[in-house]
Protein backbone atom coordinates (compact mmCIF):
# COMPACT_ATOMS: atom_id res chain seq x y z
CA UNK A 1 0.00 0.00 0.00
CA UNK A 2 2.74 2.46 0.96
CA UNK A 3 4.65 1.59 -2.22
CA UNK A 4 1.59 2.58 -4.27
CA UNK A 5 1.36 5.91 -2.46
CA UNK A 6 5.06 6.48 -2.98
CA UNK A 7 4.68 5.82 -6.71
CA UNK A 8 1.68 8.20 -6.89
CA UNK A 9 3.70 10.92 -5.15
CA UNK A 10 6.53 10.41 -7.61
CA UNK A 11 4.11 10.67 -10.53
CA UNK A 12 2.59 13.85 -9.07
CA UNK A 13 6.06 15.35 -8.78
CA UNK A 14 6.80 14.48 -12.41
CA UNK A 15 3.51 16.04 -13.54
CA UNK A 16 4.30 19.21 -11.58
CA UNK A 17 7.70 19.43 -13.27
CA UNK A 18 6.36 18.56 -16.74
CA UNK A 19 6.37 22.15 -18.11
CA UNK A 20 9.98 22.58 -16.95
CA UNK A 21 10.97 19.24 -18.51
CA UNK A 22 9.22 20.12 -21.78
CA UNK A 23 11.03 23.46 -21.89
CA UNK A 24 14.40 21.78 -21.28
CA UNK A 25 13.79 19.18 -24.00
CA UNK A 26 12.81 21.96 -26.42
CA UNK A 27 16.10 23.71 -25.60
CA UNK A 28 17.99 20.49 -26.33
CA UNK A 29 16.07 20.00 -29.58
CA UNK A 30 16.96 23.54 -30.67
CA UNK A 31 20.60 23.01 -29.77
CA UNK A 32 20.64 19.85 -31.90
CA UNK A 33 19.39 21.74 -34.95
CA UNK A 34 22.31 24.14 -34.43
CA UNK A 35 24.86 21.33 -33.89
CA UNK A 36 27.34 20.89 -36.72
CA UNK A 37 29.71 17.95 -37.15
CA UNK A 38 32.26 17.49 -39.91
CA UNK A 39 33.69 14.28 -41.31
CA UNK A 40 36.40 13.89 -43.91
CA UNK A 41 37.39 10.86 -45.93
CA UNK A 42 40.75 9.21 -45.87
CA UNK A 43 42.94 11.44 -48.02
CA UNK A 44 40.60 14.40 -47.41
CA UNK A 45 38.98 14.01 -50.83
CA UNK A 46 35.46 14.28 -49.39
CA UNK A 47 34.19 16.54 -46.59
CA UNK A 48 30.66 16.30 -45.19
CA UNK A 49 28.92 18.58 -42.69
CA UNK A 50 25.84 17.24 -40.89
CA UNK A 51 23.50 18.74 -38.31
CA UNK A 52 22.23 17.27 -35.07
CA UNK A 53 18.86 17.01 -36.83
CA UNK A 54 20.46 14.33 -39.05
CA UNK A 55 20.56 16.55 -42.13
CA UNK A 56 23.47 16.70 -44.54
CA UNK A 57 24.25 20.40 -44.87
CA UNK A 58 27.29 20.35 -47.11
CA UNK A 59 29.28 17.92 -49.23
CA UNK A 60 32.61 19.00 -50.70
CA UNK A 61 34.52 16.83 -53.15
CA UNK A 62 38.12 17.63 -54.05
CA UNK A 63 38.26 18.32 -57.79
CA UNK A 64 41.50 16.37 -58.03
CA UNK A 65 39.85 13.17 -56.75
CA UNK A 66 40.53 10.40 -59.23
CA UNK A 67 39.26 7.44 -57.23
CA UNK A 68 35.76 6.03 -57.51
CA UNK A 69 34.28 8.80 -55.40
CA UNK A 70 30.91 7.15 -54.67
CA UNK A 71 32.11 4.90 -51.83
CA UNK A 72 34.11 7.77 -50.31
CA UNK A 73 31.04 10.02 -50.29
CA UNK A 74 28.83 7.27 -48.85
CA UNK A 75 31.30 6.38 -46.10
CA UNK A 76 31.97 10.00 -45.19
CA UNK A 77 28.23 10.80 -45.03
CA UNK A 78 27.67 7.79 -42.79
CA UNK A 79 30.53 8.87 -40.53
CA UNK A 80 29.11 12.41 -40.25
CA UNK A 81 25.64 11.06 -39.40
CA UNK A 82 27.09 8.71 -36.80
CA UNK A 83 28.98 11.60 -35.22
CA UNK A 84 25.79 13.68 -35.12
CA UNK A 85 23.80 10.76 -33.64
CA UNK A 86 26.39 10.17 -30.92
CA UNK A 87 26.47 13.85 -29.94
CA UNK A 88 22.66 14.05 -29.96
CA UNK A 89 22.45 10.98 -27.71
CA UNK A 90 25.02 12.50 -25.35
CA UNK A 91 23.13 15.80 -25.12
CA UNK A 92 19.78 14.11 -24.57
CA UNK A 93 21.21 11.83 -21.89
CA UNK A 94 22.76 14.84 -20.19
CA UNK A 95 19.44 16.71 -20.22
CA UNK A 96 17.58 13.66 -18.88
CA UNK A 97 20.12 13.27 -16.09
CA UNK A 98 19.75 16.96 -15.17
CA UNK A 99 16.01 16.37 -14.75
CA UNK A 100 16.52 13.14 -12.81
CA UNK A 101 14.97 11.02 -15.54
CA UNK A 102 16.31 7.56 -16.26
CA UNK A 103 17.44 6.86 -19.80
CA UNK A 104 15.82 3.84 -21.43
CA UNK A 105 18.16 0.95 -22.24
CA UNK A 106 19.84 1.69 -25.54
CA UNK A 107 19.20 5.43 -25.25
CA UNK A 108 16.46 7.41 -26.94
CA UNK A 109 15.09 6.87 -30.41
CA UNK A 110 16.07 9.80 -32.59
CA UNK A 111 15.48 10.68 -36.25
CA UNK A 112 17.60 8.80 -38.73
CA UNK A 113 17.28 5.38 -37.08
CA UNK A 114 18.84 6.34 -33.79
Amino acid sequence: MFEGLKNMAGMASLMKDLPKMQQRMEEVKNSLSELRVEATSVGNQVRVVASGAMEILQVDVDSSATDDIGPLVRDTVNTALEMARNEAQRRLAEAAAEMGLPMPPGGLSLPGGM
